[in-house]
């Protein structure tokens, strides 16, 4: 029914009108609410309804929806009143003379007419509201902040839920997630072709992570996405000293430059609150209040003060993700609108700012690798996950500006945390935060962590003789007298265990009892998980299984429940080797039950520290058992129910390295092959086959292997061999200087002739054929070689 409004009520509109939206999209993940106020409106005791909410959380959308599903269930009629100057008196007289009439003329047994207001926090409608409740007109209004004695029943609307994790396995869970939803149709309006895929799906998950599921924040920010790409979209979000322009949802122009100093808000004259705000823009993905005090020194008695100004000004807002701390967690994280107040403040003086950011985030890593150690373990993995993003921007920070050591100390904080949750496993966390070689350490002590990195990083990319080289330049006395020569001996180990596996095995059991005089107790049973394994491998099943006992009761005293698990998980190996089904299946139970209590990170990091240990030499065998453990866990990733709500992407992490790895074909194969498969099974996979009768070198090719293999080209024979090293096609070719597409071509032609179906199947020719990758080191180690050792020429394996 549409109502004519008279002329002196300036504010008042006809019903049920749909609220301007910057993207055109239907309500999303609202059906809840909607219901509920609808129940609410319809009951006769309840005087009216007050959406209350951040900025852009859709509240006017909301009550304009309501209104509408009210209209159409009892037929009652709907005026908006619309907040802008405080109403006169004579607007409001109307105002209350229309709700009069409205009262007198409806029909019996009809619903209450509804009375829509915007910005009840903003006007002053007291005595409209007074006179609805005499005139039985029931309200539904927004407002940022209750008023005072609005005698409304508060309804506060909350973000949209937002994406927990995601996983090329279901492409399809990700899109029905609301605040994706709405991202993916404001990001069509401008782009009707836009899909969601594979390559695009985790930027657009973090993202919306990133707004908070803030509908307003999620149109704005699909439309940068629309016009460039998502991943400039996400990028943008990271950048908080980069200037926005005002909207009118911001709606306090107050605040902008030339503003009206009557009407300035409340933080505006507070100095401790301004200089909170400035510095907050230079945090990443949000932070704790404890980083923030730090970080702008200002005294505890004002902090607490000027916090409350910001959080009641929705000049920041809080949830109860967790933060990190020094001396723990929180479950309350600030984060800054993605279009407040805050971007029109200078930035604060930048090196000092962000040093003292990056060392408070330095102090953290440390604190919550000790908790890791100790045997405090959630807390420390907490603290870890939650800060990942500002732990980055901390490390570039200290890169950039020449801390050397005092990157290299962050740094191996951090690598307990991979170690945890099988980063090195995939390169997942490695490869980003790798050092510059081309930086020069400012001390003996220094280079030599350099150089353990760079090779630690060339062992788990495949090229242990690159890694050899750079540990050569490592003398024993230098290694000792650094504390670091345990883990020398663990990379040399590595690196021989492919050649010689006995005497890897023996140099992994050394560098675990060096751990272990040492004091790092927990490192040590890391190691001699990796030595048992290894010699199980050799077909020494007995003594593997003997170690890794004795790992399980020390893990245990020592509270160490990530060791535990993964003591058990390598137990259940040894056990499926002996056919004791029944007992590889307890030991997996046990293993899960145990890492459970730590979350889902600590579960998915045990699998994928078995399955692509460092002690199976073989890279696209450990890369391939990494997803097959991915996939295995995307069937669990719901029985967590003590981190729902808590995004932490534990599988999105660790996918995209993987993938790179395998190839689309190989990892979307193997994905699927771990989905269907049991962790036992999975885990009886470690298993080596039998060896095979002794063979002549000329029968160790069946002839129609030997018969394809012949025409390959050479071109294609280098390619092959490339592929085998594990490089992707763009790596390759940048190493044979020619274009990606026609290494793509060479690619398709070889699986013809060779008749098979995937990259990986091409590696398996080439080992099985004897043409083996070239000893190479790549791009990255070749500018760390010393100048006697001449650089070899080699892929990009790990690119800076």
């Amino acid at each position: 029914m549409t109502i004519p409004v008279p002329s002196p009520v300036k504010n008042a509109r006809p019903s049920a009108p749909r609220p301007p939206t910057a993207f055109p999209a239907d309500m999303v993940g609202r059906d809840g609410e909607i219901a509920a106020l609808s129940a609410l409106l319809t009951d006769p005791s309840t005087p009216g309804v007050l959406l209350t909410g951040v900025p852009g959380a859709g509240k006017t959308r909301l009550a304009a929806e309501t209104a509408a599903a009210y209209s159409a269930s009892t037929g009652a009629t709907i005026v908006r009143v619309e907040a802008a100057a405080e109403p006169s008196a004579d607007g409001t007289d109307s105002a209350l003379g229309l709700l009069a009439a409205l009262t007198a003329d409806r029909d019996a047994g009809g619903g209450r007419p509804l009375l829509l207001v915007d910005d009840l926090d903003r006007s002053d409608h007291h005595r409209l509201l007074r006179a609805c409740a005499v005139a039985s007109v029931v309200v539904l209004g927004t407002a940022r902040q209750p008023p005072a004695a609005h005698g409304l029943v508060p309804f506060p609307v909350d973000p949209l839920p937002v994406p927990l994790d995601c996983s090329a396995l279901d492409l399809g869970a990700l899109a029905r997630v609301p605040s994706v939803q709405v991202y993916l149709a404001c990001l069509r309006t401008i782009n009707p072709a836009f899909s969601l895929q594979l390559h695009n799906q985790q930027v657009i998950a973090r993202t919306c992570v990133e707004v908070g599921g803030n509908p307003g924040a999620l149109c704005r920010t699909a439309r940068v996405a629309a016009l460039e790409s998502p991943e400039v979209a996400w990028a943008s979000l990271g950048g908080r000293t980069v200037p926005h322009p005002v909207h009118a949802e911001d709606g306090d122009t107050s605040a902008a430059p030339g503003g009206d100093p009557r009407s300035a808000p409340p933080w505006a004259a507070d100095g401790p609150s301004i200089r909170l705000l400035a510095h907050c823009q230079v945090f990443s993905g949000g932070f704790g209040p404890e980083a923030l005090r730090h970080i702008t020194a200002v005294a505890p008695e004002e902090f607490s003060s000027a916090l409350e100004t910001l959080l009641r000004g929705h000049l920041l807002t809080a949830s109860t993700l967790p933060s990190g701390r020094l001396d723990g967690t929180a479950r309350f994280r600030l984060r800054l609108p993605p279009d407040g107040p805050a971007r029109r403040l200078p930035p604060p003086e930048d090196t000092a700012a962000r040093l003292a950011h990056a060392r408070y985030y330095a102090d953290l890593a440390r604190a919550a690798a000790d908790r890791i150690v100790s045997g405090h373990q959630r807390s420390g993995l907490i603290a870890f996950w939650s800060e990942e993003r500002n732990l980055r921007t901390a490390l570039e920070t200290l890169l950039r500006h020449g801390r050397t050591g005092e990157a290299l100390d962050l740094i191996d904080g951090i690598r307990v945390y991979w170690r945890a949750t099988g980063g090195w496993s995939t390169w997942a966390e490695g490869r980003p935060l790798l050092p510059d070689p081309s930086w020069t350490a400012a001390g003996r002590r220094d280079r030599i962590r350099t150089d353990l990195l760079l090779a630690e990083a060339g062992i788990l990319a495949g090229q242990p003789e690159a890694a050899t080289d750079l540990l050569d330049r490592i003398t024993a006395d230098a290694a000792r007298a650094a504390g670091l020569s345990a883990r020398v001996t663990r990379l040399r180990a590595l690196c021989v265990l492919a050649a010689d596996p006995g005497r890897g095995t023996a140099l992994l059991v050394g560098a675990a009892d060096r751990h272990r005089s040492d004091g790092d107790l927990h490192e040590a049973r890391y190691v001699s998980l990796e030595a048992a394994l290894a010699g199980f491998r050799l077909g020494d099943t007995v003594a593997a299984a003997t170690t890794a006992m004795e790992v399980l009761a020390a893990a245990q005293q020592g509270r160490d429940t990530l060791v535990v698990g993964a003591a058990l998980l390598h137990l259940a190996v040894f056990a499926a080797a002996e056919g004791r089904a029944q007992a590889t299946a307890h030991y997996c139970e046990r293993a899960l039950s145990a890492l459970r209590a730590l979350g889902p990170t600590a579960v998915l990091g045990a699998i994928a520290t078995t399955l692509g240990s460092p002690a199976l030499p073989d890279v696209v065998e450990r890369a391939t058992g990494t997803a097959h453990g991915l996939g295995a866990f995307h069937t669990w990733r719901g029985a967590f129910p003590e981190d729902a709500g808590t995004p932490d992407f534990a599988m999105a992490r660790l996918e995209e390295p993987v993938r790179e790895l395998l190839g689309e074909a190989a990892f979307a194969r193997a994905l699927v092959e771990g989905s269907r498969a049991s962790l036992p099974d999975l885990l009886a996979s470690l298993v080596p086959a039998p060896a095979p009768p002794a063979a002549t070198p000329a029968d160790l090719l069946p002839p129609d292997t030997r018969t394809r293999i012949g025409p390959l080209t050479p071109r294609q024979t280098e390619v092959s061999r490339l592929v085998a090293a594990g490089l992707s096609n763009r790596q390759i070719a940048h190493r044979l200087a020619i274009s990606e597409w026609t290494v793509v071509n060479h690619i398709r032609d070889t699986m013809k002739k060779l008749g098979c179906s995937s990259r990986v199947e091409i590696a398996g020719w080439m080992h099985h054929s004897g043409l083996r990758p070239s000893p190479e080191p790549p791009l990255f180690l070749r500018t760390a070689l010393p100048p006697s050792a001449p650089a070899r020429s080699g892929p990009t394996l790990i690119p800076s």
